[in-house]
């Protein structure tokens, strides 16, 4: 840290030395062109004597900026950099009359005089204030494109995560097993009951090209989470037959709310898997969601094994990371569940 700290104060000594060469420079060059051409030195060690001051104050100007950076009240954060300001263009000149002491004395034909002070603060105040408001304006712009440059970085990784739950709900719904017992259910249908068996090879198209189609972004209408689950649903109904059933209780105004895409079905094969699957008897899935305020809330629960701990593996695990990385602290997830009376998951997200 103490590294960092030095290279820090290094590298502002640098750019203000930078600054008084190019002032100098053109000092310099004004005076040869006016035939009034001071000796280079004595430019340079002007252009010094005058930045070098703002070197040593930076560091207070960028400690300020970044301290009432997230500040949104106008009139207080107007109110704090002029006074700031201020006293920053005082201690500048102060800093500066006493530089030109230091090195020229009191000699008559230097730089300082006892009215040197007072010359400059009547005369100089506005420069050191657009100074300061340029040095805040650095680290505000600073400050903002590291934010704009995190915002991408956590874009990048929730299409990194979303390309993983995708490929992930694929793998687990084409996987063998699952399509053997699907088809099997089907065909089983055909001769007593074709319309029914012609209707779940159509919905077993549609689950196959909602995993694969490649137009999924990063949050999508709950409309089309439902549309998805409900697909995965049809099939393990046909699988499962009597033994699942399932409740379907969503508003219709909350159909059109943006929720996280392949955050539903998940959710709804745990409770499938885990839930329904092991019981002999079988059991329910209810499905809930309903607007609440600015916030939509989406209850996925079943009546089956239930756990004494819950366990959040893949799916659960992603779906966490993925709501907190997409909405911070103004979402939740809920798990409830105990041996014997199910498991409950409940969802609050911001509209």
């Amino acid at each position: 840290m103490p590294e960092r700290r030095l290279l820090r104060l290094a590298a502002i000594w640098v750019l203000w030395l930078l600054v008084a060469l190019i002032t100098s420079a053109q000092t310099y060059v004004a005076g040869l062109a006016a035939g009034a051409a001071q000796p280079w030195h004595v430019a340079f060690a002007n252009g010094v004597l005058w930045y070098a001051p703002w070197a040593i104050l930076t560091p207070a100007v960028v400690a300020v900026a970044r301290r009432f950076a997230g500040e949104r009240r106008m009139p207080l954060l107007a109110a704090v950099h002029l006074a700031a300001g201020i006293c920053i263009a005082i201690l500048h000149t102060a800093l500066y009359t006493m530089l030109n002491a230091v090195i020229y004395g009191r000699t008559a034909w230097a730089a300082w005089s006892t009215e040197l002070l007072l010359r400059k603060l009547t005369s100089a105040v506005h420069v050191n204030l657009m100074i300061y408001a340029i040095l805040v304006g650095i680290v505000l712009g600073a400050r903002a494109y590291r934010a704009l440059r995190d915002r991408e970085v956590a874009a990048a990784r929730l299409q990194a995560q979303l390309a993983e739950v995708e490929t992930a709900a694929l793998r687990a719904q084409l996987q063998p097993h699952f399509l053997f017992n699907t088809l099997n259910a089907i065909s089983a249908l055909v001769p007593d009951d074709p319309v029914t068996a012609q209707r779940l090879i159509a919905r077993l198209g549609d689950l196959l090209r909602l995993s694969i189609e490649d137009r999924r972004a990063e949050r999508c209408p709950l409309a089309d989470e439902l549309e998805f689950a409900d697909a995965y649903l049809a099939m393990e109904e046909a699988r499962l037959g009597d033994r699942l059933r399932v409740i379907r209780r969503v508003d219709p105004e909350a159909l059109a709310t943006d929720v996280p895409a392949l955050l539903l079905q998940p959710l709804v094969e745990n409770a499938v898997r885990h839930g329904i699957a092991p019981i002999v008897a079988g059991g329910t899935i209810d499905i809930h969601a309903a607007l609440l305020g600015d916030t939509v809330r989406i209850v996925v629960a079943d009546d089956g094994a239930g756990a004494g701990a819950v366990v959040e593996r893949v799916g659960l695990g992603n779906a966490r990371r993925r709501l907190r990385q997409l909405y911070g602290d103004r979402q939740s997830l809920e798990i409830d569940s105990a041996p014997g009376k199910g498991f409950r998951v409940t969802l609050m997200l911001p509209r």
